[in-house]
C-alpha cells in the first residue's frame, strides 16, 4: 500500500527539526485544521506530509533551488513507486509547493490546511525546540542568539501568515507561549545579553 511505502521512504529522513516526527505532526494538525472543512483529500495531505521536505535532504538536495521546489520536482517519481493515485499527484505537489511560511499557498484548501500546519510548527514550544535542536546545524541557527532572535522575529510575524480560523486560534496560543519563553529568558540573561 502506498501508505507503507511513503512512511518507509520518509523514515530515512532523521534530522532534529525536519524529520519523521514533524511530518507525522504536520499530518495531525493538518486533520485537525481539515475537519473545519468538506471534501479535503487527507490521503493528498498524507504525502504531502512525507515528502514536503525531501528536497532539504540528500540525495534529493540541490544547492541554490529551495527544498519546496526541489521536493516537488523528485515528488512524482516517488508517488509513481509508491503506487500513489496519478491523477493525485498534482494536488500532492500544489501542496508542497505552497508548504512554507514564507510561501503563499494556491486556494485548494488542501494547500491552505498543509500551510497553516506547517507554520504552525515553527511556533509555541514545538517552534521553539525544533529552532533550538539545529543550532550550530543549520544556517537559520549559527549560535544561540541567532536562534533567540528568530524565536522574537516568528512570534511577531508568523501569526499574520496564517489563513484558516482554526490556525488562526491555535496560533496565537502559541504566539503566546513564545513571548512567554522569551520574557522569562530575557529576565534570566540580563536582558539576553548573556544568551
Amino acid at each position: 500500500m502506498w501508505k507503507d511505502y511513503l512512511a518507509n521512504f520518509a523514515s530515512k529522513f532523521q534530522h532534529p527539526a525536519w524529520g519523521t516526527s514533524h511530518f507525522i505532526r504536520v499530518y495531525e494538525l493538518s486533520r485537525e485544521l481539515a475537519s473545519d472543512y468538506e471534501n479535503v483529500d487527507l490521503d493528498c495531505i498524507l504525502a504531502a506530509a512525507y515528502l514536503h521536505d525531501m528536497g532539504a535532504f540528500q540525495p534529493y538536495k540541490v544547492d541554490g533551488i529551495d527544498h519546496a521546489a526541489r521536493s516537488v520536482e523528485v515528488a512524482e517519481d516517488i508517488l509513481i513507486s509508491a503506487v500513489f493515485p496519478v491523477d493525485k499527484i498534482p494536488t500532492v505537489q500544489d501542496i508542497i509547493r505552497g508548504h512554507m511560511f514564507y510561501a503563499i499557498p494556491s486556494d485548494r484548501n488542501e494547500a491552505i490546511i498543509f500551510h497553516d500546519a506547517n507554520t504552525l510548527e515553527f511556533m509555541g514550544a514545538v517552534g521553539m525546540a525544533r529552532l533550538l535542536s539545529i543550532i550550530g546545524l543549520d544556517d537559520w541557527t549559527p549560535d544561540m542568539k541567532s536562534a533567540i532572535k528568530l524565536i522574537e522575529q516568528f512570534s511577531m510575524e508568523l501569526p499574520s501568515k496564517l489563513h484558516t480560523p482554526r490556525a488562526k486560534e491555535i496560533g496565537e496560543q502559541r504566539r503566546l507561549e513564545m513571548v512567554s519563553f522569551l520574557n522569562a529568558l530575557s529576565s534570566q540573561t540580563n536582558n539576553l545579553a548573556l544568551t
